[in-house]
């Protein structure tokens, strides 16, 4: 029986061992596809192939880089699981002392293949080891984010007619966008076991500073813009969210009642004078911002499905600080630097002073009841009890 298991480990430990070098052998096939892919692409299209399919052409990368992920993550989750009966196996053959020692096993194996355990445990050549360990997945996902981010910009500028521009860049580009969401979502959780992110409002939020903040026929400086700072703050309160930290809820109650405000102010007071016929970097940085990044802050508000729990009366009150910070701001920027006012609506001179107080005096209600929402909704359900008993 003793033979029997020890046998067992040792064919634990080979297939174990097969499974990090055929992990290692995908990583570099993997690279070397990407590779030989790149110039034959590149060729196919700057040969007057079609331009009009350059921006599409990282798709199968990304999904290269899914078929990859799953084989690590499933690696991973074997290794985990193997690592449990290795133990066993271990204590049974009489080999706990070896396997302390670092002479056989998963100790043996950490300090070639576990970045985490070569940087613990250092010794000769550390940085080297660290490097050839980490260098196969690191250097296929940059190869990927370089060559997705270089086709797209190339997509960008060789096709500049709107017509053509649509189907050959914006499409595509959204198409990996969601793709590499996507795929920075799975990944995250496969390997972060405490990985509590909805990384589409990160996402939905960078995208919408990017595009509002780089479109060339802005009248003011991208700092001026309410929605800029709103969208920052929900990128700043989704990427901070597994800390817990005690100014996330206010940055977060202050971020999702600012981009709504500016959504409403958009929608009713913007659009319909201007609608569509503004540029069309304008109106992508429109739609992502005051669209796009709404959405996704009230889907990922309505899954979340947390208990209710009210905003403390001082935590409320540091969420109506943001409003009346970026007023103050305006101010001073526009008369001590005279930077202009971004909003026709919060300019007296452009609109007239009654629409600037109307404005102000609405988004302050607005901040008012997002920030209270909970304690609304828990009178109304206490209002809803009590009629019914």
């Amino acid at each position: 029986m003793e033979e029997q298991r020890t046998e067992a480990l040792a064919a634990l430990l080979s297939a174990e061992d097969t499974g990090i070098q055929n992990t290692g052998q995908i990583s570099m096939a993997l690279i070397g596809i990407i590779a030989a892919y790149l110039p034959v692409s590149l060729f196919a299209v700057y040969q007057g192939y079609g331009n009009e399919i350059l921006a599409y052409l990282p798709l199968p990368v990304v999904l290269l880089m899914f078929f990859h992920m799953v084989q690590i993550a499933a690696m991973a989750r074997r290794t985990r699981s193997a690592g449990i009966v290795e133990h066993e196996l271990i204590k049974t053959a009489g080999l706990e002392a070896a396997y302390a020692r670092g002479w056989l096993g998963t100790p043996a194996r950490n300090p070639i293949i576990n970045p985490y355990a070569i940087a613990a445990e250092k010794g000769d050549r550390w940085m080297s080891r660290y490097v050839a360990a980490v260098l196969p997945a690191v250097g296929l996902y940059g190869i990927g984010i370089a060559y997705t981010w270089f086709l797209c910009s190339e997509s960008a500028r060789l096709n500049p007619d709107y017509p053509v521009r649509f189907w050959a860049f914006v499409l595509p580009v959204l198409l990996n966008l969601l793709l590499w969401s996507v795929f920075l979502d799975s990944a995250m959780s496969y390997f972060a076991p405490r990985y509590k992110i909805n990384i589409w409002v990160p996402i939905a939020g960078l995208t919408g500073i990017w595009l509002q903040a780089n479109f060339p026929t802005l009248q003011t400086e991208p700092y001026m813009y309410f929605s800029l700072h709103s969208a920052a703050l929900l990128t700043v309160a989704a990427a901070t969210r597994p800390w817990r930290w005690p100014w996330h809820d206010v940055v977060a109650r202050a971020g999702i009642a600012g981009i709504l405000v500016s959504s409403i102010g958009f929608w009713l007071m913007i659009f319909p004078e201007d609608r569509f016929r503004s540029p069309e970097e304008m109106v992508w940085a429109n739609l992502s911002m005051h669209l796009v990044l709404p959405v996704v802050v009230l889907l990922a508000v309505w899954y979340r499905r947390s208990p209710l729990t009210p905003l403390s009366w001082r935590q409320i009150g540091w969420v109506l600080a943001f409003p009346v910070a970026y007023g103050l701001f305006v101010l001073v920027t526009h008369v001590g630097f005279g930077v202009r006012i971004p909003y026709a609506f919060l300019d007296p001179g452009r609109d007239g002073l009654g629409v600037t107080i109307a404005t102000c005096t609405l988004t302050v209600m607005v901040f008012i009841v997002v920030a209270s929402a909970e304690r609304f909704l828990l009178a109304l359900r206490r209002s809803v009890i009590g009629s019914a008993t």
